[in-house]
Parts: C-alpha cells; sequence; structure tokens
C-alpha cells in the first residue's frame, strides 16, 4: 500500500493484514503489532453524518420504542448503582431517549450528535441544547461531568483515542466513563450468520445500516482505555440488544463467560475510571 497507515492505537505504521475488501477501495485491516481492527481508508465524514439521517433512527421510535425504553431503564438501574449523581455527558445521543429517561431520574444531561437530524430532535425532547458534532469539537470545560456514556458509538468514530482522550479530559477525577462496544470475537454470532444467510459476516460495507470504523476485543479495548488515562474497572457481556432471535444467540454466547471467563459474547460494556497517574500515551 502506497499511502503511509498508522495505527490508532498503538501507533505503527509499518505491517497490517488485510482482513476484507469492499468498493471502490476500502479494506479492513489488522494491526500486526496490537491486533487493532480497522477500516482503512476511512469514509468521508460528511457522507457518516448523512448516513444517519430521519430513516436510520425511525425503527427505534416507532417499531422498536417501546423495548429501547425498557432497555435504556435497565442501563439506568445499573449506573444507578454506582453511587454516581450529577452532570452525565451522553456521547453520540442519538433522538435523546436515554438522555431523557436519565433526566427524568435526576441527572443533569447534556449530549454531542454527528447526526444534525438527532441532534435536533434531541433538543426538542430535552430542552437542552445539543452539540452536534464530535467530541473532540465540543465546548465543554475540563472536569465537567460525573459519568460519560458511550453507547455502541466508539466503533463508528473516527479517531478512537482521540475520543477517549477528551473524554479523559472532561470527566471528573472521581468520574465514570461507561462504554458499549460490540465484540470482534462474538464467534458464535458470527456462526450463526454463516449458517443463516451462507455467506460470512463482513465486517464493513459503506452502504451498512451500522458503519463500523473500528473492530474492538476485550484486549484492544482495555489499550485504549489505558493509553488514554483510563483504569478498567470490570468488562462484562453487554445485553443492550431488542431483537430477540439476537438476544437469545447473545445469552448462549454468554454462558461460555459465566462458566469459564471465556469473552465471546456479542458485545461487551467497559466501566472504567481516571487514572490517577493521567494520560499515559
Amino acid at each position: 500500500m502506497s499511502e503511509e497507515i498508522t495505527c490508532n492505537l498503538c501507533g505503527q505504521n509499518q505491517d497490517f493484514f488485510i482482513l476484507e475488501k469492499d468498493e471502490p477501495t476500502y479494506s479492513v485491516l489488522q494491526c500486526s503489532i496490537c491486533s487493532l481492527i480497522f477500516v482503512h481508508p476511512q469514509p468521508d465524514p460528511k457522507f457518516l453524518a448523512l448516513h444517519y439521517d430521519k430513516s436510520y433512527y425511525e425503527e427505534w421510535i416507532n417499531k422498536q420504542a417501546h423495548d429501547r425504553s425498557f432497555m435504556w431503564e435497565k442501563r439506568l438501574d445499573r449506573l444507578n448503582r454506582s453511587g454516581k449523581s450529577g452532570r452525565l455527558l451522553d456521547v453520540g445521543c442519538g433522538e435523546g431517549t436515554f438522555l431523557q429517561a436519565a433526566k427524568h431520574r435526576g441527572w443533569q444531561v447534556n449530549g454531542t450528535e454527528i447526526s444534525s437530524y438527532a441532534a435536533q430532535a434531541a433538543s426538542t425532547i430535552l430542552g437542552v441544547e445539543i452539540f452536534c458534532g464530535e467530541l473532540v469539537d465540543a465546548p465543554y470545560p475540563p472536569c465537567s461531568f460525573d459519568m460519560i456514556t458511550l453507547w455502541h458509538v466508539l466503533e463508528h468514530t473516527r479517531d478512537p483515542m482521540a475520543v477517549l482522550t477528551k473524554a479523559r479530559e472532561l470527566l471528573k477525577s472521581d468520574g465514570l466513563l461507561i462504554i458499549a462496544v460490540p465484540n470482534v470475537n462474538n464467534f458464535l454470532m458470527q456462526i450463526a450468520y454463516c449458517l443463516v444467510r451462507g455467506r460470512k459476516l463482513k465486517l464493513f460495507s459503506p452502504h451498512d445500516r451500522e458503519v463500523h470504523l473500528y473492530h474492538f476485543s476485550p484486549v484492544t479495548i482495555k489499550a485504549y482505555l489505558q493509553k488514554s488515562g483510563f483504569e478498567v474497572v470490570k468488562l462484562f457481556p453487554d445485553f443492550g440488544i431488542v431483537q430477540i432471535t439476537k438476544k437469545i444467540l447473545n445469552w448462549i454466547s454468554i454462558l461460555p463467560y459465566y462458566l469459564a471467563g471465556i469473552k465471546i459474547f456479542d458485545a461487551m460494556e467497559i466501566w472504567a475510571m481516571p487514572a490517577s497517574s493521567g494520560v499515559t500515551r
């Protein structure tokens, strides 16, 4: 490859494995040093912002509204057991349903969102201005938040390291960062997809509903957090699935985790706090 490529996680720029190719010029690469999997080149930022238009959210707002509301309430039950309260920032807040539920529970809420449609919808629902753009450009002062959440957002970002470093800056020293991301080691889900569809589950296509630019494993997400100045408190299966067939498969894939600690579940939730030593990158 003539164009220089740099791994967003470890910074090496010499040796990458090609896992997939897609039209017209996209490739899915794996770093030979840290094993991070990512898309190169990345789609244009304007394409990504326009991808998440009104049609993207229609199923959530209509067909899945009840199930998603239940999912957010369950997540808030878990977060409230952390003992944290105060000011919460949801990065990639979508149409604002999670923040709305959090506001009803007493949180002071803020959000960021790259979709102009979703940012406007969330602002209307919440009566709070949602920053439309990337987190790294958001004008919040340092140490502003008691909790920052990224619910299946980090895999969509163009620079996860910059996002996490910014989150570290915005979080109070005793604050809590919550991340949920797909697990690239979701082998049972991959097998099921292959059996049903008769083909391998692709990691990337610009035509996907969910355009994932990065694919994390438990090892790489922990490395990201450590390098951006966090200490991982816990990593466990993410239960934020509303489709019944995927939910059943997820439960099956979770069993090896509870029986032997094997992390092949479909997605993972990670809790992290600022490390006392600060950013280590």
